[in-house]
């Protein structure tokens, strides 16, 4: 038999030991991708935050690519892309948005019992939701006569857009900012906690006869999405 002579190199070892840290590396990198991007998303939507209260600045330009929300895919409904007899294919949808896309501001949406203070967009977009919050084209304006439907995300990571939503109780207050200074105060008062996503139409309509009212319309069970929470208010005169 051939004994190893000392200083020679186990080929076979360094190889086994290469691709070993080339797993953890991949690993790791796939681990971190969420968070940077969620890290790098939720920066984008504090500095927007800040220019729509303190400059009034009411458009901004993103690009349509990066910054996904995970899952948005299966949480996205409504919107602009939203046609009549069925929404279109989201993976349609994404490639025929053009590179750049703009966004403009209503103003702000504070839920204080929930701590959320966000951008609320002109707009429910897919690209615009993963900045805030969205009003669904046709609805109501914020103070006016009907329905006005807000759309968010259910993020996981806890603070971020609506992730909170399920903690808000009857009583408790929703306020819009609007972009020319006006504020309104809306009181929750009906809370539909598992609502199908084909049921939604009737929850929506601009003359629903109730009077000034906000419904916000998010994903739930958080993490799996297959039905929707509403919170209903209706405006403190």
């Amino acid at each position: 038999m051939f004994r190893k002579r000392n200083g020679d190199i186990n080929w076979r070892n360094i190889i086994l030991l290469g691709l070993a840290l080339i797993c953890l590396i991949v690993g790791v990198t796939l681990l971190l991708i969420d968070p940077i991007k969620d890290m790098k998303r939720q920066k984008m939507t504090n500095d927007m935050y800040e220019s729509i209260v303190e400059a009034g600045q009411t458009t901004f330009v993103v690009k349509s690519s990066g910054n996904e929300v995970s899952g948005e895919e299966f949480e996205y409904y409504y919107g602009e892309e939203y046609e009549e007899g069925g929404a279109a294919d989201y993976k349609t949808i994404v490639a025929e948005l053009p590179d750049e896309v703009v966004l403009t501001a209503l103003g702000t949406i504070r839920i204080p019992s929930i701590d959320v203070d966000i951008p609320l967009w002109d707009d429910a977009t897919i690209v615009s939701l993963r900045y805030g919050a969205g009003r669904l084209k046709g609805t109501a304006d914020p103070g006016q006569e009907g329905n006005m439907t807000i759309l968010g995300h259910r993020m996981r990571a806890e603070g971020k857009l609506f992730h909170a939503l399920g903690d808000v109780k009857i009583g408790d207050t929703i306020e819009i900012n609007g972009i020319d200074g006006k504020n309104y105060v809306y009181v929750v008062d009906t809370i539909h906690e598992m609502v199908t996503p084909e049921d939604l139409d009737q929850y929506i309509d601009i003359d629903d006869g109730t009077g000034k009212q906000v419904t916000l319309v998010t994903c739930t069970p958080l993490g799996v999405a297959t039905h929707r929470l509403l919170v209903v208010g209706h405006l403190k005169e």
